[in-house]
């Protein structure tokens, strides 16, 4: 091959290759800018910003409270909300147990709350106790919470507090349509006051779930007062 052919050939392939070069080069810059954009979109800009909060799990506590506890900023940008630090806030709340914070692309943050489970009522001069099934008091209320048990005795006796507990727990739902209230002088006097002015004497919390089986089977049975302090041998009068 005459040199002046070879010279040709060697200046086509320096030319594709820096043609191939002035693309790669090209390619890399393009994706670098649109990483940053990419990220100056979700980190700093207004299009993807906070404009909608979901609490889903609330029964005892409203949606709007947890967001208040929550602290969420409407309107800052998405990928900016700590989750971690949003979920640790509405821990603290007293009557959650548990909370999971993420975001939903593009404009959400949903918070998943657990409360803490409300065995029964405390009624006392001041309002209503709020009592979890370990008998901790974890809320008070000036009006008693619809469609649970409330119950007149001790606050100040733990042991006592969580026997009630126990006791209010083991409540079928047949049962617990007919459940006015509990009245619970000692752990061993225990009294379950039923709709009609019946009372259940039901002594202590041991055995409550058959005590409660007991009591459900002889609703049938006529009586103002029955007895179930010892479930195999129940009386009625």
């Amino acid at each position: 091959m005459p040199v002046s052919d070879i010279s040709v050939a060697m200046e086509l392939r320096r030319r594709r290759r820096r043609k191939r070069n002035r693309i790669i080069a090209g390619v890399v810059a393009a994706v670098v800018v649109f990483i940053f954009v990419a990220i100056w979109i979700v980190r700093s800009s207004s299009l993807l910003c906070v404009d909608t909060i979901e609490v889903h799990g609330t029964h005892l506590v409203t949606a709007s409270q947890v967001e208040q506890a929550a602290k969420v900023l409407k309107g800052q940008p998405l990928a900016r909300v700590n989750t971690d630090d949003v979920a640790a806030r509405v821990r603290a709340m007293d009557i959650v147990q548990q909370a999971e914070v993420h975001r939903k692309w593009p404009h959400t943050v949903v918070i998943d709350v657990t409360e803490l489970k409300i065995s029964y009522q405390v009624k006392t001069p001041g309002g209503y106790l709020w009592i979890d099934p370990s008998g901790r008091i974890f809320n008070r209320s000036a009006k008693p919470m619809p469609n649970v048990v409330w119950a007149t005795t001790a606050s100040g006796n733990h042991d006592l507090l969580r026997d009630v507990a126990t006791v209010a727990d083991s409540f079928p739902t047949q049962l617990r349509r007919y459940v006015d209230h509990i009245e619970a002088k000692s752990r061993d006097a225990i009294v379950v006051v039923l709709s009609g002015k019946r009372t259940v004497v039901w002594g202590s919390a041991d055995q409550s779930v058959l005590k409660a089986k007991v009591i459900t089977a002889m609703l049938h049975v006529k009586a103002t007062c029955y007895d179930v302090s010892s479930p195999e041998h129940p009386t009625s009068r």
